[in-house]
């Protein structure tokens, strides 16, 4: 009996590894970004100042309404809650994300650039420059369907999985971030 068990093991055993291995990389990785951001934006999805759309390889996050989210000692001077502090809590490390910023809200197009112009200047203030990718086009919203994000700020946040050269992670001396 222990003879089968044993032979049982040895061939379930490589599957299984397999199995455990499918549900890491990419898409584990996507799902990591995915519940970061669920829990830390979920008192400002609640509030109506963000949404948070799941994409197959990252998040949109949509800051909703009409604030500038000014930078510097404007930002203290503001009295609503700013939820820019909850998405960069939610990111992951910066090697494995690609960020784009656009404004699809209905603002004159001044404030639409004004509010990009804010937004990236506050991922750079907290060390997020590498993320950035050239912001989209400040333009509104064209009407559209009711299952599309919704008009505010956008991020568009892209998990980028580096390729491994080295199985441990290692290669000249510095840790390099892996999805898994």
């Amino acid at each position: 009996m222990i003879l089968h068990a044993r032979r049982l093991a040895v061939l379930l055993g490589p599957l299984l590894l397999v199995a455990a291995c499918g549900s890491s990389g990419q898409q584990g990785t996507v799902r990591l970004l995915d519940s970061r951001l669920q829990v830390q934006l979920a008192p400002d999805i609640e509030a109506g100042n963000a949404s948070l759309q799941t994409l197959p390889d990252g998040a949109l996050v949509t800051l909703l309404g009409p604030s500038a989210f000014p930078f510097g000692t404007k930002a203290s001077d503001s009295q609503q809650r700013d939820v820019r502090p909850s998405v960069v809590e939610g990111l992951l490390d910066p090697s494995l994300m690609r960020i784009q910023l656009a404004d699809t809200s209905a603002l004159p197009e001044a404030q639409r650039v004004e509010r990009v112009q804010n937004m990236e200047r506050y991922f750079v203030a907290y060390g997020l420059e590498s993320t950035l990718q050239p912001a989209l086009p400040t333009q509104a919203m064209p009407p559209g369907p009711a299952s599309a994000a919704p008009a505010g700020l956008t991020i568009t946040i892209s998990v980028q999985c580096p390729e491994r050269h080295h199985w441990s992670g290692y290669g000249s001396g510095k840790s390099m971030a892996v999805c898994d």
